[in-house]
């Protein structure tokens, strides 16, 4: 694809990076194919491919994001599905994650939008207010015919999928250190996450048992929490930052490096927060503070299948049936 930046606009080291992922691409629409949304709706703006094109012309015009590219860009899910099937290795990640900070910074939204977007990148970070946030939508789920469509129904739609009961804490909810059983085959960190440690604390709990029984000792710094991937696919960037340098700092400070006893892995089990971590490198890489520790943070980033299938699972206890 040809671009038209300028070299003013160049020396911006995100356009330049959005130039080069722009001008890998050569229209060939196999993103479509995979594309949740351009699958259901069938609007060319709502693929991958319809997105550069929107993206393109908003940054190298130099303007305000306007409201066709707010409602198409806000549909894109993120899930990536693009990239697995893109024969030019166009890293849409990197376009999109811009192009949300462009809109954030130059699209007022309506007072609704900003209402809904500020209580969600205030709340789901911090599993504390987000537990009690929880509690009250379970005593106001009768109510939830009252608000009708508000914000497009989507005020309603939360209510009414508002768990009936809030689950028991997950042991990372504290920090701290959890042993290996037996003979300590390697030390990693985990990430203790947010809200899926308040919906499902039980997916936390599972994978201490099984990273335990592998023969990791697993450590909780108690500095470290959201992964920033909330804040960051909403286009606010420095509340994103503040999240990935609170972790950066966390983990880091547990490796030889940082002073600590060393890592074998950092261990994610949401595969959302893992892409965020593995890209903690990228997101600060203009940072000379910050670009050595967080490259540092992303090379130990593993999924925790990942670690699982690197350090080896046991042999069954009993024969498979």
């Amino acid at each position: 694809m040809q671009t038209n930046f300028s070299l003013a606009q160049l020396a911006d080291p995100d356009i330049a990076v959005a130039n080069q992922i722009l001008r890998s691409c050569v229209h060939c629409g196999f993103c479509t194919a995979t594309c949740p949304t351009y699958v259901l709706l069938g609007d060319e703006l709502d693929s991958p491919r319809g997105r550069i094109y929107l993206i393109k012309d908003m940054l190298e015009n130099d303007r305000p994001a306007g409201e066709q590219e707010v409602k198409h860009i806000d549909r894109c899910l993120s899930c990536l599905s693009c990239m697995t099937t893109c024969p030019s290795g166009v890293h849409y990640m990197h376009l999109v994650d811009h192009a949300r900070t462009h809109i954030e910074r130059t699209y007022r939204r309506p007072f609704l939008d900003r209402m809904l977007r500020g209580l969600l990148a205030n709340l789901l970070p911090r599993p504390g207010w987000f537990r009690l946030a929880l509690r009250g939508a379970r005593l106001a789920r009768p109510f939830a015919p009252l608000v009708g469509g508000m914000m497009d129904g989507r005020l309603r739609a939360m209510l009414e999928l508002a768990p009936k009961r809030v689950p028991a804490r997950s042991a990372l909810d504290r920090a701290g250190v959890f042993p290996a059983e037996g003979e300590r085959r390697a030390r990693v960190a985990m990430l203790a996450g947010c809200a899926q440690r308040v919906l499902d604390p039980a997916i936390n709990d599972a994978t201490i048992r099984l990273l335990t029984r592998l023969g990791a000792e697993v450590v909780v710094p108690p500095a470290a929490g959201c992964c920033g991937s909330l804040a960051h696919h909403m286009g606010r960037e420095h509340d994103a930052l503040a999240s990935v340098k609170a972790n950066v700092d966390a983990w880091y400070a547990e490796t030889v490096e940082g002073g600590g006893e060393g890592l074998d892995a950092i261990v994610i089990n949401a595969s959302g927060c893992g892409t965020t971590v593995k890209d903690y490198g990228f997101m600060l890489r203009e940072d000379p503070d910050w670009c050595h520790k967080a490259a540092r943070v992303s090379a130990l980033a593993r999924d925790v299948t990942e670690f699982a299938d690197a350090i080896g699972m046991p042999a069954p206890v009993a024969p498979s049936a």
